[in-house]
């Protein structure tokens, strides 16, 4: 529960107790590079974004972040790959500070 108590000179401002307003700015965060192939990549304008992510997130969480900026990725989650270095993690893998994630279509070959 958030403790804020309400300024007497503007009612539309909000002051914050200093607990709550140390549990916001002590929040570590991590940068995430996320790199965009084929398809996914037209779907996004762009082949990389640097994502933040709190501390500890996995993929999961890192894949809700760019979904809620790119919601047109959203449809393709159930068939997408993801690429940590050179192995292929799945969502509940546990994001490292500065690592480089990889979102690819299925591969289909012939």
């Amino acid at each position: 529960m958030t403790t804020c108590e309400q300024n007497q000179e503007n009612p539309l401002t909000w002051i914050l107790s200093p607990s709550e307003t140390e549990r916001r700015t002590n929040t570590d965060t991590m940068k995430i590079r996320v790199q965009f192939y084929a398809q996914l990549r037209d779907l996004v304008g762009t082949r990389h974004l640097d994502v933040e992510v709190a501390e500890g997130s996995t993929v999961g969480d890192l894949l809700d972040q760019v979904y809620a900026q790119h919601p047109a990725l959203r449809p393709h989650d159930k068939s997408i790959l993801i690429g940590a270095g050179v192995d292929f993690v799945d969502r509940n893998y546990k994001l490292k500070s500065g690592e480089e994630i990889a979102v690819m279509p299925p591969v289909q070959g012939g």
